[in-house]
């Protein structure tokens, strides 16, 4: 099953404007794991590592709630979606109310979904997360995954399309309208219509791409190695060019030095003459303000 990506994520934010000030009515959660969310007239669908749209599939919640929905309801339920925005550069959408608190939707790698309070703690999440060197924990200051260089690609023609199969099954969904395929007229409908008519996975369906979620953890881990090799080399560059333009005043500076003290100047007549070069002569050493 296809995961949404960072520029499918963009333009449903666009979608999910129309939510902001509308009244957070009901949050629900069905059996195999969807969070539902009644923002106004509208319900907003949340499966942890996949998708993140509103709906029109009328899904059955689970009778008996567990308590993290519990805890949402009783913070969020009746309050006020003042905001609704997109971490730039990564796949985190939040809610703010208009009381702070902030509904934290992650769909990197597995997924979670966070309540921080006002003061930015965690009060509450589906699960506990430190991978990345970040803490995602009840009562931990919440913070966003470290940033990497990441170039977001959209397509030069943009439609909402959902490719099929033969058979007229979905097969995949995509921005880009070279692709083709069946067109909707937002991508919320396009993404309803494509995840409303999956099969369930095979278990040869499964192992392959939970091999691929691993392969794209190592290679996000790889991106951040690399990232963090480049900065350290330019600032090793940086500071040898630095050393290299004051090369030839500090081969000056030494030959200077050495010439007083074969004339006899004590170690006060030297750090007199060469206090504009901001450096001072201290027993055998020679210190010099970089």
């Amino acid at each position: 099953m296809q995961k949404m990506s960072g520029a499918d994520l963009a333009y449903v934010l666009l979608e999910l404007a129309g939510l902001q000030g509308k009244r957070i009515a009901r949050i629900r959660k069905t059996a195999d794991g969807i969070f539902l969310f009644k923002i106004g007239s509208e319900e907003l669908l949340f499966q942890p590592g996949v998708r993140l749209h509103l709906t029109r599939q009328a899904l059955a919640a689970t009778d008996a709630p567990d308590g993290f929905v519990g805890f949402l309801r009783k913070n969020l339920e009746g309050k006020t979606a003042q905001e609704i925005k997109r971490v730039e550069g990564e796949r985190i959408v939040e809610i703010t109310t208009r009381s702070k608190e902030r509904l934290v939707f992650e769909l990197f790698r597995k997924g979670n979904l966070i309540l921080v309070g006002e003061d930015g703690l965690v009060y509450a999440c589906l699960q506990k997360d430190d991978a990345g060197g970040r803490l995602v924990a009840r009562w931990e200051k919440y913070e966003h995954p470290k940033a990497t260089p990441f170039a977001q690609k959209t397509p030069e023609k943009v439609a909402f399309c959902v490719q099929e199969n033969e058979k007229g099954e979905p097969v995949s969904f995509s921005l880009d309208a070279a692709k083709g395929g069946k067109k909707f007229d937002s991508l919320c409908e396009a993404l309803d219509y494509y995840y409303a008519n999956q099969r369930e996975d095979s278990g040869a369906q499964k192992a392959a791409a939970e091999k691929m979620e691993k392969l794209q953890q190592r290679l996000a881990s790889q991106e951040e190695m690399l990232a963090q090799i480049e900065r350290q080399r330019a600032e090793v560059k940086a500071a040898a060019s630095e050393v290299s333009k004051d090369f030839d005043r500090l081969d000056g500076l030494l030959a200077l030095v050495r010439k007083m003290k074969k004339q006899g100047a004590s170690e006060e007549e030297i750090n007199r003459e060469i206090a504009s070069y901001k450096a001072r002569v201290k027993g055998a050493e020679l210190e010099i303000e970089v």
